[in-house]
């Protein structure tokens, strides 16, 4: 035999050999064995119970995989699973299973989950406590917390990364690619029943990592058929509360409903005025989010489209507050297009250059912001239309100097208070006005309040 061909002969020998073990190796491994172990670490790990179905290996495609998966809440927050799928897959490395037994780990892969994000009235979500380590149950499990405890000889790594039982939880952590594929996830606020499910949520990230940002990618379908899409880097992972978690990304969304937005404020503690709500219309958004997520920042222009405050009329407001309490019909406030920069922050919300058309009274303008406590303060001028007796006040000097009626809009989320950003007018209406002044100013309140006085 030529010296040319040995080197053909031996490396055809190898491949036959890896294809053999790769024919016989699922028969004498039997992984679902190692299923109280693997359980058992997940859940002092992520500081949560987590239950495994039926795992198998399959070393044709590289992966270990469970029928399903589930992960308990914090208790303090539920007593329904955090997260639950159809399915669990790790990627694994072949060689190093078949020749040194080493398990290592460099994709997870979530089939169809549900995950349940709660929030407390205090602002803390139970994702926080994700990876906080628990104590073991019993002394001889007190090496458990970082090593799967299997039979001599197969070991457990985390992307070539052997695990330490003397690191703290999550900081030896390292995995190659993470899925979330066709999910859902439901939004709430801890102990109240109602909540908004997001559809078809899609999540991806790489090079998850303890001690590096990595990005990450999603993309999901609102309760109303809108769509959100998010991009930006997480990490890194090194801490044991997932409510520091470093943040950054860009928000787009497109076509949101109304309601969807007002099951969000709701969830984040900001209430509408009592008796009303949002309905109809569209929202779209382009944000700039950073973080830590547990007092996160967002920023960026906003938009509504033709939506409805019903159950609220800022145009009877507006009467009342210049003494024409009644003048104007109607229960509702139309929006038929707003455009602002938008800023959400833990000191409250922020919005400024508003320039917003409504129907039955014109144009706003101006700016003002919503605290954590739902305490109102904007200053906002608006610019009527029409030919009703308020609508003509700014034709008058007197008001139309900023270019239409300055006021302000107090009080509270849920109580609103609507006053004239008038000097003199504030605590004075129209019809004690007209008694007051002389000239353009009283002849023409008194003309106009002739016209049509208050019910």
């Amino acid at each position: 035999m030529s010296r040319a061909k040995k080197p053909i002969i031996i490396a055809a020998i190898i491949v036959g050999v890896i294809l053999l073990a790769l024919i016989i190796t699922p028969f004498f491994i039997n992984a679902d064995q190692f299923r109280p172990q693997i359980e058992a670490t997940l859940s002092q790990e992520l500081g949560r119970n987590v239950q495994l179905g039926h795992i198998s290996v399959s070393l044709f495609s590289g992966s270990l995989s469970a029928d399903q998966i589930s992960i308990a809440d914090d208790p303090a927050y539920s007593s329904q699973p955090f997260l639950t799928a159809k399915s669990f897959s790790v990627g694994i490395d072949l060689m190093p299973l078949i020749f040194s037994r080493d398990l290592r780990v460099h994709s997870l892969d979530f089939n169809s989950p549900q995950v349940q994000l709660l929030r407390t009235a205090a602002g803390q979500w139970n994702f926080a406590s994700l990876g906080a380590p628990v104590p073991a149950p019993h002394a001889e499990h007190e090496n458990q917390s970082s090593a799967v405890l299997l039979p001599v000889g197969f070991s457990v790594t985390l992307n070539s990364m052997q695990a330490n039982a003397t690191s703290a939880a999550l900081n030896s952590f390292s995995v190659d690619k993470m899925k979330i594929s066709d999910g859902t996830i439901v939004i709430g606020r801890a102990g109240q029943p109602t909540a908004s499910a997001y559809q078809n949520v899609n999540l991806s990230a790489q090079n998850i990592s303890a001690t590096r940002p990595f990005p990450f990618q999603f993309d999901a379908k609102t309760p109303g058929g809108g769509r959100i899409d998010l991009a930006g880097t997480l990490g890194p992972v090194g801490n044991n509360d997932g409510s520091h978690l470093p943040f950054e990304g860009r928000l787009k969304t497109q076509s949101i409903p109304a309601p969807d937005i007002e099951n969000l404020l709701a969830v984040l503690g900001y209430s509408l005025p009592a008796g009303s709500t949002l309905k109809g219309g569209a929202i779209q958004t382009d944000l700039v989010l950073h973080g830590p997520l547990e007092q996160f920042i967002a920023e960026g222009p906003v938009k509504l489209s033709n939506v409805t405050l019903a159950g609220f009329s800022l145009a009877s407001k507006l009467s009342g507050a210049l003494g024409q309490a009644g003048s104007q019909p109607g229960n509702d406030t139309l929006i038929t297009v707003a455009q602002g920069a938008l800023r959400y922050s833990p000191e409250g919300i922020r919005a400024d250059n508003l320039n917003v058309e409504i129907a039955s009274i014109g144009s706003v303008t101006g700016s003002g912001t919503v605290s954590p406590q739902n305490a109102l303060d904007f200053r906002l001028v608006a610019k009527l239309a029409g030919s009703s007796p308020v609508a003509k006040l700014t034709q008058i000097s007197f008001f139309n100097k900023g270019g239409g009626i300055p006021f302000r809009v107090e009080g509270s989320a849920s109580n609103p208070k609507v006053t004239a950003d008038i000097p003199g007018l504030s605590n004075t209406p129209l019809n004690q006005l007209k008694m007051q002044n002389k000239g353009q100013l009283g002849s023409a309140l008194g003309g106009l309040l002739k016209k049509k006085s208050p019910q």
